[in-house]
């Protein structure tokens, strides 16, 4: 077996950077450091470049084999840039069953332009190959130089990739030629079109190898794709641009929440919480509606029960055999608890709703009210409900999407570049994920909930009585007196009938487990 050099840094939902021709995984040093601050980061090696084995015959098929093999189990986010999109794409096609989304990186489907299709010239490539059997160093620092040629820092740019460049030896000639070979034949259009996981597409403005009037053509092609444009960005934006691209990557891949200080603040919270959630309320009630509430029965979960709301419309509502309340915080139970001390039947459980303590096919129905935002990787949640519903078995949620107090970030959007309001999923990716997951019969429904109040304190102080503070990949340091008031003055200017609107996001989903087939 060939073997792959890789390292992994940082903690987190994992990301895999594959690099581009006739590079290795030292160019991601600076860019995956900063990365890892959210994410656990693997950088690989190519096949014949760095520190791993070459093969026999440089042909992607091999490509994906041996880096598929060289990664820990389990689906990861796959980020390819230049030659390491189309490899990633390839990993997609062949391993779906590695892949939970992607991340492409100056990449092109189909690297070469057609009379249809916007790319690298053809006879560019093959200047390319002929000048390698002629001066293989001199063609590679050419090629470096056609990436970073048209940006203000040039010489930076082009210093930092020599010393990437040259800190190992060069692949040897038939490695280089099968890389260029893939970009000049490869075409995996049909792929990105029929792709089912979710897909963000990065391109710079200047970039003179992949032209960023690709980006429509591949929106045309695949609708549901995420574009991201950036601004006097060459073909190496990880380089120039770093803090854009991990700003992109945070919307795509919402990171890890401290799952103790959730604890802690819901903890906090169940004191005050039922005095301000009367939007939880709402959503709850209006979920119930959306499923025939009396044909529930057998066994049903509540998973982030709260402070039991949902748990008491259950009791009332349905004609359950057991029911199970599950949250993350303690005290949240115990209010529960204390409500419902005259319930039979009713089990409580305090678990995190990304590594569920039941047996496999033991829940009829699975119910969660505006709590799955609060799991790092819904993906994973959506998994480990399927694994535990029985055949036929209904998956009841409401979560918050990604409009959710879009005023409020708008308004810190003037005060700096750090995330002060969480990103949640959006409808696209919940499908995804669904019936990845398995799920068959999927309904998903979005509703905008506008809220007021007198002014921004009052919804911050909201947010703190119902433990919703975490936001992931935040500034860290205190923010300043300054700052704030900057804040209020900018969310001022949306005060309406004076009162300060606050927009919730909340996506409804019923879905049936399917029947596992041999």
């Amino acid at each position: 077996m060939v073997k792959i050099y890789q390292h992994a840094i940082g903690q987190g939902p994992t990301i895999v950077l594959v690099h581009g021709w006739a590079m290795h995984s030292g160019i991601w040093q600076a860019f995956a450091e900063q990365l890892a601050k959210h994410y656990q980061v693997i950088c690989l090696d190519l096949p014949g470049h760095g520190q791993s084995d070459a093969l026999n015959d440089f042909n992607l098929p091999d490509i994906s084999a041996a880096l598929v093999a060289a990664v820990p189990e389990g689906q990861f986010c796959w980020l390819g840039w230049s030659l390491g999109a189309t490899v990633v794409l390839d990993i997609a096609q062949r391993y779906p069953d590695k892949v939970s989304s992607l991340v492409l990186l100056a990449g092109n489907p189909m690297f070469t332009q057609s009379q249809q299709w916007s790319g690298m010239r053809v006879d560019l490539l093959e200047a390319f190959a002929t000048q390698l059997n002629v001066d293989c160093q001199a063609t590679l620092l050419r090629f470096l130089s056609l990436q970073v040629n048209q940006l203000p820092d040039f010489k930076a740019l082009i210093k930092r990739l020599k010393v990437a460049v040259l800190e190992y030896p060069a692949p040897d000639h038939q490695t280089l030629q099968g890389g260029l070979e893939i970009l000049k034949t490869a075409d995996l259009r049909t792929v990105l079109a029929e792709i089912t996981v979710p897909v963000s597409v990065i391109l710079g403005t200047r970039d003179t190898l992949v032209p960023v009037s690709v980006g429509q053509q591949i929106q045309a092609l695949a609708p549901t794709i995420e574009l991201n444009i950036i601004e006097k960005a060459g073909h190496v934006p990880f380089l120039s641009h770093p803090q854009e691209i991990i700003h992109i990557i945070s919307k795509f891949i919402p990171v890890r929440l401290d799952k103790n200080r959730i604890k802690q603040s819901f903890a906090k919270a169940s004191k005050t919480y039922d005095g301000v959630a009367a939007l939880q309320r709402r959503v709850g009630l209006e979920l119930l509606s959306l499923v025939d509430i009396k044909k529930c029965q057998g066994v049903l979960l509540d998973l982030g029960c709260g402070t039991g709301f949902l748990t008491s419309e259950l009791v009332a509502s349905t004609h359950y055999q057991e029911l199970i309340a599950v949250d993350i915080a303690h005290a949240m139970l115990k209010t529960t608890q204390a409500k419902l001390s005259k319930a039979s039947t009713l089990t409580y459980v305090c678990a995190d709703a990304e590594f569920l303590p039941f047996t496999t096919g033991s829940v009829d129905h699975l119910f969660s009210n505006l709590a799955l935002q609060w799991c790092h990787n819904l993906s994973t949640v959506i998994f480990d409900s399927k694994r535990v519903l029985k055949a036929e078995g209904q998956f009841v949620f409401s979560t918050f999407g990604p409009k959710t107090l879009q005023e409020l970030k708008a308004a810190w959007a003037t005060v700096d570049d750090y995330n002060h309001v969480n990103d949640f999923y959006n409808q696209v990716a919940i499908q995804q994920f669904l019936e990845q997951a398995g799920f068959k019969d999927i309904q998903i429904l979005s509703h905008l909930y506008v809220s007021t109040y007198p002014s921004v304190k009052c919804l911050m102080q909201e947010l703190k009585e119902l433990g919703a503070q975490q936001v992931s990949g935040r500034n860290k340091s205190l923010t300043t007196k300054t700052a704030m008031q900057k804040l209020f003055t900018a969310y001022e200017a949306l005060r309406v009938n004076n009162q300060i609107p606050a927009t919730f996001e909340v996506i409804s989903v019923i879905a049936t487990a399917a029947t596992v087939t041999a």
